[in-house]
């Protein structure tokens, strides 16, 4: 157990050293394309750092690998479209902040399926969703609104029977837990679901 947790840590420092540069442009520029995790990262941070004070307790180790996990998959999607499809351009990035969150969201909700072991035809719509919403990113093209309503019917047939809690909206409530939430700060992932207008969890 000591040495995976080593492993671990010693891994996310060297991911955090590989992008730094990337990462702390998008926070010092308040970029969109990051702020719905930012709680996940703020809490994974918080965690690297207590563990070299004290032992994590086993519920904070969990804590610990499922941000970290979280995080290496979102800024390896936002690294892919930032390098390949925008040619490193911040600007162009950002002006499809939309998209692009439209995107992780779909990423996420997709992994969610996979992971439950779901493939029905609500499935294949959100595959169906994601490739449009990829297209707009390379073309660099706005998305209809009706995408948001379109991702909110998919993930309420999709998870028809499940309990599903998306990880930014749990990181968020641990953040807060940790005092890491700043005063009137608003939680992104808040207004991105005023849009989307989630109701999977009002059935």
């Amino acid at each position: 157990m000591q040495a995976n947790e080593i492993s671990i840590y010693e891994d996310y420092k060297a991911f955090v050293k590989e992008n730094d540069e990337f990462i702390s442009t998008l926070i010092k520029n308040n970029s969109k394309t990051i702020q719905r995790f930012t709680h996940v990262i703020k809490v994974v941070q918080h965690l690297y750092d207590l563990h070299n004070v004290k032992e994590l307790s086993s519920d904070e180790e969990v804590f610990f690998e499922t941000g970290f996990d979280f995080i290496y998959d979102q800024i390896h999607i936002l690294q892919s479209i930032f390098e390949i499809k925008y040619n490193k351009d911040y600007k162009e990035l950002e002006k499809n902040s939309l998209a692009i969150n439209l995107l992780l969201y779909i990423n996420e909700f997709k992994g969610e399926a996979l992971d439950l072991g779901i493939q029905n035809k609500a499935f294949k719509k959100l595959l169906d969703l994601e490739a449009k919403v990829d297209k707009a990113i390379d073309e660099k093209t706005n998305i209809p609104e009706e995408y948001f309503q379109l991702l909110n019917d998919i993930v309420d047939e999709l998870f028809e029977n499940e309990d599903v809690s998306l990880v930014t909206d749990i990181f968020y409530e641990i953040a807060t837990e940790y005092d890491l939430v700043e005063e009137n700060e608003t939680d992104f992932n808040d207004l991105m679901t005023n849009q989307i207008e989630f109701n999977r969890n009002k059935k």
